[in-house]
């Protein structure tokens, strides 16, 4: 754990799965990709499922959700979904779900939105009721109705359950959710995706949601097969990398198996490089 200001910040690593090489790393070749990921014998890579838990202030905060486990045995084999371990996570650092009391959603493609969810027979409940949920407006709604190249990953059973949530909170744009944690908005992987930053007057962690969602994806023309604009996904990480770098900031991974939390340096080529990796628990 880290501490930042009043919060206290955890890594929980409640799940992995895998996805598809080809749409991980989009157009890079996978002679190049499978020296940072190797490939099982469908293609596919292996990914963390990782949540930021900030407390403090009287609230503990979760970035995302994971995939959880409503899902049936063919996408559970499609995406060789491990066992959810979100409740041991939580009672390694003396949680249970009863105290979320906060909800970030980056956006809500399924890898981040469904594990807020469970199955009680056919219905989806959330394991969260009475958690403020937290998403941008303009991705709500791009969720409700996705284009085609998005449907797959805005699945609508679990979109239309977030819409049935009580405390459902539709943000526009540019939020400071409490003193010291803001939201901003990047719009090249999907519409109105948000990351969080934490930051006192000597420290700021910014979660990279799926803009920067892995140290494999540090370089700039490396993006994601799932990126809706993949030209302003560039544009967007060389002002977040140099940001980073010029404040000697963390940046959190999501789906990286092997770091959680980085500094980064440039090379000599100018790309962004991991320069330190910082220990936020977890594994």
């Amino acid at each position: 754990m880290i501490t930042i200001g009043p919060y206290t910040l955890h890594s929980l690593d409640v799940q992995y799965f895998s996805l598809d090489g080809g749409a991980v790393f989009g157009v890079v070749p996978r002679v190049m990709w499978q020296q940072f990921a190797e490939p099982d014998a469908c293609n596919r890579v292996r990914l963390s499922m990782r949540l930021l838990l900030i407390c403090g202030q009287g609230r503990n905060i979760l970035v995302d959700a994971a995939m959880g486990t409503a899902w049936s045995e063919k996408y559970r084999d499609i995406y060789q979904l491990s066992d959810f371990r979100l409740d041991d996570e939580l009672c390694n650092v003396g949680l249970g779900r009863q105290d979320i009391t906060d909800i970030i959603f980056t956006h809500l493609h399924f890898d981040h939105l469904a594990g807020a969810f469970e199955r009680d027979g056919e219905e989806l409940v959330p394991l969260f009721p009475d958690a403020a949920h937290y998403v941008q407006r303009r991705n709500f709604e791009t969720a409700l109705e996705p284009n085609l190249k998005e449907r797959p990953s805005y699945r609508q059973e679990f979109v239309r359950a977030l819409a049935d949530v009580p405390r459902l909170q539709l943000l526009d744009g540019e939020t400071e959710l409490a003193d010291g944690i803001l939201l901003s908005v990047t719009d090249g992987h999907t519409a109105g995706q948000q990351l969080l930053r934490v930051s006192d007057s000597s420290t700021t962690l910014l979660h990279g949601g799926d803009l920067l969602p892995a140290a494999s994806h540090l370089g700039f023309a490396r993006g994601l097969g799932f990126d809706v604009e993949p030209l302003r996904v560039i544009r967007e990480k060389q002002q977040l990398v140099r940001d980073l770098v010029e404040q000697g900031a963390f940046l959190y991974f999501a789906h990286d198996p092997r770091y959680s939390c980085v500094s980064l340096e440039f090379d000599e080529r100018g790309e962004p490089r991991v320069s330190r990796v910082i220990n936020v628990g977890g594994r």
